[in-house]
């Protein structure tokens, strides 16, 4: 704010002084003549406040318009700034867990309004329960055109959740068949190396309905549906196999001879010589073939608390279940889906029926059906 004593400058003309007075809005301005001006305060500029005077080196009594302007274009106003450069900030250290290097991964639904289920909005969440990295792509099935449609992609920090698409009741539908594609990682350290992961899996829509099949998550503080894709290192849905073919309807596979010559590798007998097939006089009934899929998540809604070994003697437990019931049916066929993966719950699955049912008669079931993800079990 210009004061009585300081000097100043014109900025609309040449020119300047000293204030002697000021009126309001308007400063006095005597010039080095003696000549007072009457200047609007906005038009003015102070070069020197009063008292200083005697601080600047040849200073004058008045103002020098000359001076200012050599002084002026000594500045250098325009100049850029040197540019200083942020660091990048460091990446924080994983915290892993210690049942983190067997990937446990699920989709989660999680309602806007638990209590409002027929009007709320869900969030997908996709959960990596695991000491990994994942590079992803989330996809949907496209019942019109008979493939898939990427919803999807990024990546997704080891022990994180991400939100992957919020859906209302309208988008439901186009959501009951979905997919994840993944690659696993570690950074900065030596991991043990994941098979690419492209698990398939169906969701079961009318869940969203009900209230009972929504639980308490470890994951999230309120209640959500939960549908395991990765469940011990092992997808807990079947991955398609050649899926075009199979579904259009191709009973063939394109390499019949490797076909058959991986069939005959996991192939398990039990008896060397077949029974024979039963006469027309015979008195058992064709029994229509039983599916039993073994995948966690169609043995439970929730998986909190339960450890690997827990959910193996669940599958082990729905196959004695199954054994139990129909061990009196000569000839039934029943198929146990515990699809590929590193092949734990297929061995386990072996080993139960030949200690606990030897005579029953295993073997891979449809290649065509199933890849190597089932065994057929013909009870006798």
């Amino acid at each position: 704010m210009a004061k009585i004593g300081d000097r100043v400058r014109f900025l609309n003309a040449t020119g300047g002084g000293v204030i002697t007075k000021i009126d309001g809005k308007t400063a006095y301005v005597e010039d080095e003549d003696g000549f007072e001006s009457p200047i609007l305060l906005k038009d003015i500029v102070v070069v020197l406040p009063a008292g200083h005077e005697a601080a600047v080196k040849g200073s004058k009594i008045m103002f020098d318009q000359k001076a200012f302007d050599a002084g002026r274009k000594t500045d250098e106003p325009n100049k850029p700034e040197p540019i200083v450069e942020q660091p990048v900030p460091k990446e924080e250290p994983v915290e892993e867990t210690s049942h983190g290097d067997v990937p446990n991964i699920l989709l989660t639904f999680e309602p806007d309004n638990i209590k409002k289920l027929a009007n709320t909005r869900f969030t997908g969440v996709l959960v990596n329960d695991s000491n990994y990295y994942l590079d992803f792509t989330f996809l949907k099935r496209s019942v019109e055109d008979r493939g898939w449609e990427m919803v999807f992609t990024g990546t997704v920090n080891p022990n994180e959740l991400i939100d992957l698409v919020f859906l209302t009741h309208e988008d439901l539908p186009d959501y009951g068949k979905v997919a994840l594609q993944a690659i696993a990682y570690k950074k900065d350290k030596v991991f043990s190396l994941i098979p690419p992961l492209n698990v398939v899996r169906k969701i079961d829509l009318t869940k969203f309905h009900k209230l009972h099949c929504f639980r308490e998550s470890k994951y999230f503080d309120g209640q959500v549906l939960e549908f395991p894709l990765v469940s011990g290192g092992e997808s807990v849905a079947q991955l398609e196999v050649d899926v075009r073919k199979l579904e259009e309807g191709i009973k063939s596979v394109p390499d019949k001879d490797l076909a058959k010559e991986l069939s005959k590798k996991y192939k398990t007998e039990i008896n060397s010589k077949r029974p024979e097939k039963p006469s027309s006089q015979s008195p058992f009934k064709i029994l229509p073939l039983i599916e039993v899929d073994l995948h966690i998540g169609e043995l439970t809604d929730s998986l909190v608390g339960m450890e690997p070994k827990d959910m193996l003697e669940m599958q082990l437990a729905e196959v004695r279940k199954t054994m139990n019931a129909h061990s009196k049916r000569i000839g039934q066929k029943i198929v146990f889906i515990h699809g590929k993966g590193e092949g734990v719950l297929r061995k386990s699955v072996l080993d139960l029926l030949k200690k606990e049912y030897p005579k029953a008669e295993l073997q891979d079931a449809s290649f065509r059906e199933y890849g190597f993800g089932a065994t057929l079990v013909t009870v006798h």
